[in-house]
């Protein structure tokens, strides 16, 4: 099912204007005054646009200012009204009746004192090592953006729940295309160009990350696709790390037979990673604490239990590669709850250390008061599934 504008639900400058709550809530809550950023999806997040080579200042109160270079202005303004040149360019004008600090740190300063936030805590995401050094000795008091940035953005707002929605359809339509191309003979790189082919025409933006993996690339999982054909017999899993509509994220997985007779080893095995998939869901529920939920989690036999460990219980999906939380079974359990409307992909990986069979699932889930929302869900091999 595509994304295209005569089927979507949602509203872009809602979204951005409810993000733009979120951070701020989450500034207010941390006594944070400003939050300057540069990276590509953390920029995003906040305008709901894509701009090179842009920053934007988001104060604890009021609109947010984006710095933009004179080429990207009118492209811009169209979803966003607050514009200014970038903080370096506008103090290189004026760079020879100051002295002492370097013009960003100057300009930086002011903008600090225009919004009423002179002296506090500023958040950054990504800035070069000068201009950072040059804040410090400007006396401005900095602190990592990263986590502020996550808590805010792991809450979905209702038009991002909507989104995901979308998302969850188009996994379904892309992995069955995915399935229906697998044959022996077929190469993991064939079947790689299938996602991506297929990613397109369903409406999907970009492919952060893709690995397709069969036989023994399964276990160890080797991650990206090569050559290598398949063969009668065959595991063949897939990850996709597909970005759908205003940057939004989607990550999941799944596993097909190659052929028509699995051994009985192979049988169990997917079995396994089914069942356990099925036993996990329900745990994942709003208001629960991160630490009661992980207790929930069914214990698997010793042979299983390092190659599951290596992944997540669960994390968190949105603009990054793997969000808040992360659920991290080697790890104490985060002091949190689980939130209504926070998306998070369930991953399931039960192999043997030198075995090369395995099955690898990944089901992304929305968080709810009571059952969770299974999104898409992901295809499993129905013949291996009652």
């Amino acid at each position: 099912m595509s994304q295209t504008a005569s089927t979507r639900t949602w509203n872009d400058q809602r979204i951005k204007q409810d993000r733009i709550a979120l951070l701020q809530a989450e500034m207010k809550r941390r006594g944070i005054g400003g939050l300057y950023l540069k990276g590509g999806v953390t920029l995003r997040y906040a305008l709901n646009l894509k701009v090179p080579g842009a920053q934007v200042f988001v104060p604890a109160a009021g609109e947010p200012i984006a710095f933009v270079r004179p080429r990207d202005e009118g492209y811009v303004s169209t979803q966003h009204e607050n514009l200014r040149r970038p903080l370096g360019r506008a103090m290189r004008d004026v760079a020879a009746e100051v002295s002492g600090s370097s013009p960003f740190a100057k300009a930086f300063v002011a903008l600090m004192a225009e919004h009423g936030i002179a002296g506090e805590r500023i958040a950054l995401d990504a800035l070069e090592v000068g201009p950072m050094l040059d804040l410090v000795e400007a006396g401005v008091r900095l602190v990592d953006a990263e986590p502020l940035i996550e808590r805010a953005w792991s809450v979905k707002t209702d038009d991002e729940v909507e989104i995901y929605r979308g998302i969850g359809d188009q996994y379904v339509e892309t992995l069955h295309a995915f399935r229906d191309a697998i044959r022996p003979g077929t190469t993991e790189r064939d079947l790689a160009d299938v996602i991506t082919s297929c990613w397109q025409q369903v409406g999907g933006e970009d492919i952060a990350q893709l690995n397709v993996c069969a036989g023994a690339n399964m276990n160890p999982w080797r991650r990206w696709p090569t050559d290598r054909a398949l063969a009668p017999g065959d595991f063949v899993g897939v990850d996709l790390h597909g970005r759908g509509a205003n940057g939004l994220r989607g990550d999941g997985s799944t596993t097909f037979f190659v052929g028509d007779q699995p051994t009985a080893e192979q049988r169990d095995l997917y079995r396994r990673a089914v069942d356990h998939l099925q036993a996990v869901v329900p745990i994942w529920r709003a208001g629960r604490t991160i630490a009661d939920a992980m207790a929930d989690v069914p214990v698997v036999p010793d042979r299983f239990r390092k190659k599951l460990w290596d992944l997540n219980y669960a994390h968190g999906c949105g603009m990054g590669s793997s969000g808040y939380p992360h659920i991290n079974p080697r790890e104490d359990p985060i002091d949190d709850l689980l939130q209504e409307n926070q998306v998070i992909s369930l991953e399931i990986y039960f192999g043997e250390e030198g075995n090369p069979q395995a099955v690898k699932l990944e089901q992304m889930i929305l968080i709810r008061d009571g059952e969770p929302e299974l999104l898409g869900p992901i295809p499993l091999d129905s013949r291996f599934v009652p």
